[in-house]
């Protein structure tokens, strides 16, 4: 069966009391910037003319903490706006960078690959952290194991960056190869998901109010409206128990 770059996952938990663990943490001070570069004219480079998402609420784009290119090296540049911010909760013990980054490469060479596509062993939980009813809830969903387990994070004001994480081959192969992309709403900011598939070019929108859990195929550009409040969601990369079809409802999914 084909599977969908977005479908609901009917999977039960307290949104409040991970919620609460979480900010016991300090997740919010301990989180760095997940953002990407702009062009000249000030927009993300994966949408540079602002026709992909060109609706109103996304004129404040411009306004949002981003990277330029200065000499060679990434400049952050801070704007008026927060996005998106990182923790990753779990890591490999043997390579002390997966604690704070996601990724490997740069796209100026072409070889810039996620950690959890690189390193498909297991990953560990990180020991600094105080999260056994998060770690809990994670391990009852149908999987093998964890890899890269990823807090993202809003604080207003702020707007979510249009990006991707990666790309339609390289997640084809991950997903068949019996891992999934799963996402926990742990608080959804007031905010909606918006993306657009790589598949149709269909562009979608999810109430994320309406959902606990979903999959996302994260190879699709995708990007939030302006959060009212923070907004804290987990990214689950994992080895599942079953085909990854059995666990998706797939009554409102997206192609």
């Amino acid at each position: 069966m084909k599977l969908p770059v977005w479908a609901n996952i009917n999977f039960d938990f307290d949104q409040q009391k991970i919620k609460e663990e979480l900010l016991n943490n300090n997740i919010f001070d301990k989180g760095v910037v997940a953002t990407t570069d702009y062009n000249n004219e000030g927009r993300s480079r994966w949408d540079p003319n602002g026709d992909i998402f060109p609706e109103e609420i996304f004129k404040k784009n411009k306004l949002i903490h981003h990277y330029k290119q200065k000499n060679g090296e990434r400049e952050l540049v801070k704007g008026q706006y927060n996005t998106f911010q990182m923790l990753n909760l779990t890591y490999l013990p043997e390579k002390e960078i997966t604690k704070q980054q996601s990724w490997e490469g740069s796209l100026e060479k072409k070889d810039k690959r996620p950690l959890w596509i690189k390193y498909r062993q297991p990953w560990s939980w990180r020991e600094d952290l105080n999260i056994p009813y998060t770690k809990k809830i994670i391990e009852s969903l149908p999987i093998e194991y964890v890899l890269t387990v990823r807090c993202i994070l809003q604080e207003p004001p702020s707007i979510g960056v249009v990006h991707k994480d990666n790309g339609p081959i390289t997640n084809k192969d991950f997903f068949d190869s019996g891992f999934c992309s799963l996402t926990l709403n742990i608080a959804d900011g007031g905010a909606n998901l918006w993306a657009q598939s790589y598949k149709t070019e269909k562009k979608f929108k999810i109430d994320e109010s309406k959902y606990k859990a979903w999959h996302f195929d994260d190879a699709c550009l995708h990007c939030t409206s302006e959060v009212k409040s923070r907004r804290i969601q987990l990214r689950i990369f994992a080895k599942l128990n079953k085909p990854y079809t059995e666990i998706l409802d797939l009554k409102n999914a997206e192609y």
